[in-house]
Formats: C-alpha cells, sequence, structure tokens
C-alpha cells in the first residue's frame, strides 16, 4: 500500500515538472509562440531555453518565454522577448535558486517596478523606470526592512533625498 502511495506521489511531482515546462530528463520545454521555434544554448557551464522566429528578415530574433540556469540546475533568469529585446516582468534567481530581483522591461530598457532583494528575501531597493530612465521614488532598505534612504528621480536624475 505505501508503495503504491510513493509510486503516485513520484507520478505527480512528475506532471507537475513536464506542467512546469521541463521534462522528467531536465529538458526545457517553452511554450513558443507561433512563427518561432524552440533553441537552447550552452556557455560554459550555464544552460538556457529561449523562442527564435524561424522565417523573414527576423529569423533567429528572440521572440517569446526565455528560461536560464546556472550550472549547479538551479533557475537563474526567466522572462519574455518581444522581437528581440525584454519586454514584461522578469524574474533573476542566485545559483541556490533564492530570487535576487525583478524588473520590467519595454523594449530592453527598464520600464516599470523594478525590485531587489537581499539573500534572506527581504526587499533591498525598489525603484521606478520609464523608458531606462529612474522616474519617482527609490527606496533603499535594510535587511531588517528598516528604510535606509529615499530618493526622488526625474528623467534619472536625483532630485530629494531623504
Amino acid at each position: 500500500m505505501s508503495f503504491r502511495l510513493a509510486a503516485f506521489g513520484l507520478a505527480v511531482i512528475a506532471s507537475h515538472a513536464l506542467a512546469q515546462g521541463s521534462s522528467a530528463e531536465g529538458e526545457v520545454r517553452l511554450n513558443c509562440p507561433a512563427g518561432t521555434i524552440q533553441q537552447g544554448r550552452r556557455m560554459g557551464n550555464d544552460s538556457g531555453a529561449f523562442c527564435v522566429k524561424e522565417s523573414g528578415a527576423d529569423k533567429g530574433r528572440h521572440h517569446g518565454p526565455y528560461v536560464d540556469f546556472w550550472a549547479n540546475g538551479q533557475k537563474q533568469a526567466e522572462g519574455q522577448y518581444k522581437d528581440g529585446f525584454r519586454t514584461g516582468r522578469w524574474v533573476f534567481y542566485d545559483a541556490n535558486g533564492v530570487k535576487t530581483g525583478e524588473t520590467e522591461f519595454e523594449s530592453n530598457d527598464y520600464h516599470g517596478r523594478r525590485v531587489q532583494y537581499y539573500p534572506s528575501g527581504a526587499k533591498k531597493q525598489e525603484q521606478t523606470w520609464v523608458k531606462g530612465k529612474r522616474e519617482g521614488v527609490e527606496v533603499s532598505y535594510s535587511e531588517g526592512g528598516q528604510k535606509v534612504s529615499e530618493v526622488r528621480y526625474s528623467a534619472d536624475k536625483p532630485m530629494v533625498a531623504k
């Protein structure tokens, strides 16, 4: 009876991994948009997977989901490309799998909210960007969660520090 439960548990875990975009062998499967194909790469010990346009003048250009891994298999980064540029929300991780940051992009520029985290998971810094320039309030925190500094930016120039 316990063997059946263990086998069922392993089957559930394996099916969850497949639904998350990786096979039982560790191969990554992305949901590439129409007109693109999945490719992978290996640079040193790092590996990743991404989608590229398969024809026309944009052939080979990144378009669709992207995921990269550290040499130990932990996820390093995940996000989206649109016509060769980072777009939308990207999430970054350290080699232990701990989230180190979240950044919103538009046409490869920071655009929107950018948050960095301490290894403990506590928020380290929060910024707002508009087309690659800091805009609004940037807040930095101690690892204990206390506000350390606050700087207001306009067109990437500091205006008021608190």
